[in-house]
């Protein structure tokens, strides 16, 4: 199997089916395996540092958005250190897929969009990590602003049904206001967005083999999308079969928890692979 353009593997949270989260130690094992991308999440302190986490809240319930610094616990990472553990391993062509993990059902628990978006843009331009970023984020709002404030940021939109969903009262509350069509894809490529990644299918831990199995990233998703000037990045997506039968169907990328996995696939479909920065 040839392509025109590199596959792009990214480690969910720095491969989190191997090791802790969203930490240093993940990040710094992926660098060390041979991955383009980090995806990871961020929430903003009280004092609006931009901290790498998938929850708002830590283990006792307490808030990142009202907490500082001291309160968090040492093994969360700041995006500026990332950015420092980058530079460290000289991983100049390793890319970061940031997930701006803005809640339109609990906005008032965390910030605006506006300030949320705002805050990452400018530790992304002092981290010198613009040019290799890309913002991820399941509210259409929030991606609009992204663009409005760094229209250099390549701009992925998360997609899974339940987002897509119209309430009996209003359109899903993730459009933030803007009329998105039934083909969402259309309006996607609109917006000027730079990919989709939807959900692969469901059940999505047990994939394609599972006799119940119902695809979401389809064969005809990934054409539309790529006839509208998009790439496609579906998650999270960890078992072989399920890798296979994307690459195959055409994914540009895949989101995982088992980037080992993913490369020893890859490597068998006769891709290439992304290189090694450092030790784990």
């Amino acid at each position: 199997m040839s392509r025109d353009h590199a596959f792009d593997l990214q480690a969910h949270r720095g491969g989190a089916g191997l090791w802790p989260e969203n930490t240093l130690e993940a990040f710094g094992r992926a660098l060390a395996l041979g991955v383009s991308t980090l995806e990871l999440d961020v929430h903003l302190t009280a004092q609006d540092d931009v901290v790498v986490a998938h929850d708002p809240a830590l283990a006792d319930a307490r808030r990142i958005r009202r907490l500082t610094r001291a309160d968090l616990p040492p093994t969360m990472p700041l995006l500026r250190d990332v950015a420092a553990l980058l530079e460290e391993r000289g991983a100049d062509p390793v890319r970061i897929n940031l997930e701006i993990k803005y809640d339109a059902l609990d906005a008032a628990g965390l910030t605006s969009r506006e300030a949320f978006v705002g805050k990452v843009v400018d530790a992304l331009h002092i981290d010198g990590l613009v040019g290799r970023a890309s913002i991820q984020c399941f509210d259409w709002g929030v991606l609009d602003r992204v663009g409005d404030a760094e229209p250099a940021l390549a701009r992925n939109l998360l997609v899974s049904p339940k987002y897509l969903r119209a309430t009996a009262e209003a359109p899903s509350p993730w459009f933030d206001g803007l009329a998105v069509d039934a083909d969402y894809v259309r309006t996607a490529a609109a917006e000027g967005f730079t990919a989709i990644s939807p959900i692969h299918g469901s059940p999505f831990a047990s994939g394609v083999t599972d006799p119940a199995y119902r695809p979401f990233a389809t064969e005809s998703l990934i054409a539309e999308a790529h006839g509208a000037g998009l790439a496609v990045i579906p998650y999270v997506v960890d078992d072989e079969a399920t890798m296979r039968h994307l690459v195959r169907i055409g994914a540009d990328g895949l989101i995982t928890n088992r980037p080992d996995r993913l490369r020893e696939m890859l490597a068998d479909e006769g891709l290439d692979v992304p290189p090694s920065f450092g030790h784990p």
